[in-house]
């Protein structure tokens, strides 16, 4: 336990409105008012989960005011002293201070009254990315404007109650699991005076903890110093004389500035005095020419601080002066009772500066967040639109594409008659002239004859089929990579991944059915059979083939491709057809991925969320 002692009495401040803050006060009670509305009527509209989130930000932050409450942020350099000042605020034990590096995510601590209530709790995230949204919920619940079950659905929590010093040190130690999910500690303690409820208009005051910052700046990007950073109200900012002020101490008050440059500052320089060999004017000459830094690159971020707002104190004294004479020895009484009494005094200071005018302060800081967020909502929303807007005219292009697809990707005459061409020219005629004596028997029938005529014409359709099928895929796959850029290149559209199955040619399908083939009619098998009587050498079976390579090549002194072009061309159509509605699905299938109709919709949704929020006067 940290540590009883005699309590300084704070005596409270009357807070009287003026007129003027009376006047603010209604305003940002309707403003609250409006926003309330505006979440409970656009949110179930909303598509954009980044927007639904900042709407319902917004509106919580607007009530801030109303729930009371007050955070003062501890911030500092790695072991610069930050935990050993809250724990000495808190009038507990809450904070470790015998590691490395003692506070590894931030704390939030407040008081109760009754010892009973005291407990601590881990808040963990359910889902991944979400550590700024969840923090801000967090903190939003503490300040009472979010219940506990609208935080259950993004966190879990785990409860310790009636705590010790032994569970402080084994629930808030480091850990450096890279798979933990925890949030945020908050802890709940009796005893300090500063952090008593009811000082701020009825709500509660909040010291929050924070990971020191270290020369690398690993803590300082941590998106949970950005969620907090916007939520203070007053900044307590810890140096040591072992923590010199750096390049990361000035990053932090950068972006502590662009939230909060009308946040007061108030700069604890925590002295670790060892240069014993050098004279006591010495030693404090070299303190005050550290502190004197601190405070000049503290003032020149444009931060509000006042000189008196400056402390020098051995904050190491003041723990051990706290905890009784067995902390130290007799000798040392007076000094460390000196070190007490400086403290005592900031917390006084610390006291007067939240009680004193405070209503006032923390009514505009409320509007200028407020108003902050809502112009960052309303560049979202502008965002949202422009890439919704760009969306749906790239979805109307592709519609105009998908209509006229069949135009832009058919196969034209001169195309047509390019792979007619390439076709004819490389078929294996060869096939009419292979056939050998083994091959026939004189004693066959008639029908066992014809047999052997088709297969003959099989083989040379099988080869026609093959090539007119390699031909026209990478036909169809040229053209279509040729759209695809084009599309691509109006709309903007880059993933467009259609993939074209390759489309067999089928010349020879019914080749053994009754009909013979579609493309050849039964004359010239009949002519075939009427010629086959008696005794056939292969002279005449040669004969009756080359009829058959004749019907499709004409012969030497009549040459013609007029047949062998007409089939072709009706099969070149045939899969034409197939690749056309192919393609034209997986296209048109392309359609309700680029922008939906629940976003399409929400143009219209968006357009008066913003002009309502631009009409609340802020």
């Amino acid at each position: 336990m940290l540590f009883p002692r005699n309590i300084p009495i704070f005596v409270p401040f009357i807070i009287i409105r003026s007129m003027s803050e009376k006047a603010n006060l209604k305003k940002i009670e309707s403003i609250s008012a409006q926003l309330g509305v505006l979440a409970s009527e656009f949110t179930p509209l909303l598509t954009d989960e980044n927007i639904k989130g900042k709407l319902g930000q917004l509106s919580r932050r607007s009530l801030e005011y109303k729930n009371g409450s007050f955070i003062m942020l501890v911030v500092g350099p790695v072991k610069s002293g930050k935990s050993t000042l809250v724990n000495l605020l808190a009038h507990r034990y809450v904070s470790p201070t015998d590691k490395l590096e003692c506070t590894v995510r931030p704390s939030i601590i407040s008081n109760v009254a009754d010892a009973k209530d005291c407990k601590i709790e881990i808040y963990k995230s359910r889902t991944e990315g979400r550590k700024a949204e969840d923090l801000d919920l967090i903190v939003d619940e503490l300040r009472g404007i979010v219940t506990e079950h609208e935080l259950e659905q993004h966190l879990e929590k785990d409860e310790y109650l009636n705590y010790s010093d032994d569970t402080v040190n084994n629930v808030i130690s480091p850990s450096y699991n890279k798979e933990d999910r925890t949030i945020i500690t908050s802890i709940t303690t009796t005893g300090s005076k500063l952090l008593a409820k009811d000082h701020v208009d009825g709500g509660k005051i909040f010291l929050a903890d924070m990971p020191g910052f270290d020369g690398n700046a690993s803590n300082l990007n941590d998106p949970l110093y950005d969620a907090i950073s916007k939520r203070v109200d007053l900044i307590l900012f810890v140096h040591s004389s072992v923590s010199a002020f750096n390049l990361t101490s000035a990053s932090y008050l950068d972006k502590l500035r662009e939230y909060n440059e009308a946040v007061p500052v108030y700069l604890v320089h925590n002295i670790f005095d060892s240069t014993y060999w050098k004279t006591p004017e010495e030693r404090q000459s070299d303190i005050d020419r550290q502190v004197q830094k601190e405070y000049e690159e503290i003032r020149g971020k444009g931060f509000n601080i006042e000189s008196e707002f400056i402390s020098k104190v051995n904050l190491g004294k003041v723990t051990d002066a706290v905890l009784g004479k067995k902390a130290y020895l007799p000798d040392y009484e007076d000094d460390l009772m000196h070190e007490l009494a400086k403290f005592e005094e900031i917390e006084e200071k610390l006291y007067r500066k939240i009680t004193s005018n405070i209503s006032e302060l923390r009514l505009k800081r409320c509007e200028d967040r407020t108003r902050g967020l809502r112009d960052t909502l309303v560049a979202a929303i502008d965002d949202e639109v422009v890439a919704l807007q760009q969306k749906k005219n790239a979805k109307d292009l592709m519609a105009g594409f998908v209509d006229h697809l069949e135009k832009e990707l058919s196969i034209s005459m001169t195309e047509q008659d390019e792979i007619i061409g390439a076709v004819e020219s490389s078929a294996n005629r060869s096939v009419f002239r292979t056939i050998s004596t083994t091959q026939v028997n004189k004693s066959a029938s008639t029908d066992e004859c014809i047999l052997l005529l088709k297969g003959v014409l099989v083989q040379f359709l099988s080869d026609i089929d093959q090539k007119l099928t390699l031909n026209l895929l990478s036909k169809f796959r040229n053209k279509e990579e040729a759209f695809r850029e084009m599309v691509a290149e109006k709309t903007g559209l880059r993933k467009i991944d259609v993939k074209i199955t390759p489309a067999e040619a089928a010349t020879a399908k019914n080749i053994y059915d009754d009909d013979v083939s579609s493309f050849m009619n039964k004359k010239f098998f009949e002519f075939l059979r009427d010629m086959w009587h008696g005794t056939h050498t292969v002279k005449d079976i040669k004969s009756y083939i080359s009829k058959m390579e004749n019907f499709f090549y004409g012969t030497k002194e009549s040459p013609s491709t007029y047949q062998l072009k007409e089939l072709l061309k009706k099969e070149i159509k045939r899969l034409e057809a197939i690749y056309l509605k192919e393609i034209k699905e997986q296209y048109a299938a392309i359609l309700p991925t680029i922008i939906t109709d629940e976003q399409t919709a929400s143009l219209e949704t968006l357009g008066r969320l913003k002009t309502q929020l631009t009409n609340i006067l802020i």
